[in-house]
């Protein structure tokens, strides 16, 4: 009996075309099968088919600097069975994750570290000085794609910024500043600076950030307020913004429906969705947009007066929120409403979550 006739090439990208995203050990296992699938599935047009296929990225997991003996060991933590993340320099801070890199902080050389976690390439940028010629020690980065108007489903290898936000405090209260890195010039922007005003605590000033149009926004004061950075290479501005206040000090930024700013916070065992609206007058303010009620979905502590849910990270892009319950963390995808566990804290030894970011 002669064999069945092998299947005509555009069928088979058309069949593994359609392998789930979320579970990447489905395409390492195709690159096996035989040589043409491997050279179909490394093939750069195949990959840009697929991503363009899926459209919304999957989380594959987060980033996590978890508590290791005597000190903060950053780690990578798959949501999937599969991740082919490996964990970052033990020398290092994850500071941002965002269009495929990885901002680190060293520890051993006081630079900033962009990580291409899929290739391993790595670049030290050192940071900006103050006037006095000093080094910030309160601050946080973010990193962006620089290319204007890309998709990010591949950008990775192009240019990018680094945006450096930090903020000091004196008498008459706090001032938020920041500046930005361009890996086409090498250089940093000037400073640009806001004063904030009365704070709480200087040493909590600045928090995660969240890309959102053509701002940067940064909490500050524990969720209390916001930061805009509104970037441009000649023109830069910094403003405030309070927050919500339901969910004022536990609380994430998140992209609103229609990709603006958005808030995300718990009150109780209840998720509440805000978002960000500018007026016929110009004037900004937020409008709540929904509410999720996790005490149906999370069944971990619920009723045990010392359960508390804290929100801390959203992956962009994904439309994910991180919930941080008693010693799991769990996902909450914003446009179905669904919940699905991770991990556990036990399970990665860690009693404090410093950062939590997805890898697209």
């Amino acid at each position: 009996m002669a064999p069945p006739p092998a299947l005509m090439d555009d069928l088979i990208g058309e069949i593994l075309l359609r392998l789930p995203p979320d579970d990447p050990a489905c395409l390492f296992r195709a690159a096996l099968v035989c040589k043409p699938w491997r050279r179909l599935l490394s093939d750069d047009a195949f990959l840009r088919r697929y991503r363009a296929f899926h459209r919304t990225p999957p989380v594959l997991g987060f980033f996590h600097d978890g508590h290791h003996i005597f000190r903060f060991v950053p780690r990578f933590f798959p949501v999937c069975g599969a991740s082919p993340i490996p964990h970052p320099d033990p020398d290092c801070w994850t500071v941002d994750c965002r269009h495929g890199r990885v901002l680190l902080h060293s520890l051993a050389t006081s630079h900033l570290m962009v990580w291409d976690p899929i290739a391993g390439d790595h670049e030290e940028i050192p940071l900006p000085v103050n006037e006095d010629d000093e080094e910030s020690e309160l601050f946080t980065a973010a990193v962006i794609c620089a290319s204007g108007g890309c998709s990010h489903l591949d950008c990775r290898r192009g240019p990018y910024l680094i945006v450096f936000a930090g903020a000091d405090s004196d008498d008459e209260g706090g001032v938020a500043w920041a500046r930005v890195y361009s890996s086409v010039s090498d250089d940093w922007s000037s400073l640009v600076s806001v004063h904030l005003g009365p704070v709480l605590d200087a040493g909590d000033v600045m928090g995660k950030s969240l890309l959102a149009g053509d701002a940067l926004y940064f909490t500050i004061e524990e969720g209390r307020r916001i930061l805009k950075y509104e970037y441009d290479m000649v023109e830069q501005e910094l403003s405030v913004i309070k927050a919500p206040p339901v969910i004022a000090g536990n609380m994430a930024l998140v992209t609103a429906e229609g990709g603006g700013l958005g808030a995300a916070g718990v009150k109780g065992y209840s998720l509440h969705l805000w978002s960000w609206r500018i007026g016929p007058d110009s004037i900004g303010e937020w409008v709540p947009d929904r509410v999720i009620e996790l005490d149906k979905m999370i069944s971990i502590g619920i009723g045990d007066p010392t359960t508390k849910l804290n929100v801390i990270g959203f992956a962009e892009g994904a439309g994910s929120i991180f919930i941080n319950a008693n010693d799991s963390i769990f996902i909450v995808e914003v446009k179905s409403g669904t919940v699905r566990k991770t991990i556990g804290k036990r399970d990665h030894g860690s009693t404090t979550l410093r950062v939590s970011m997805s890898m697209e």
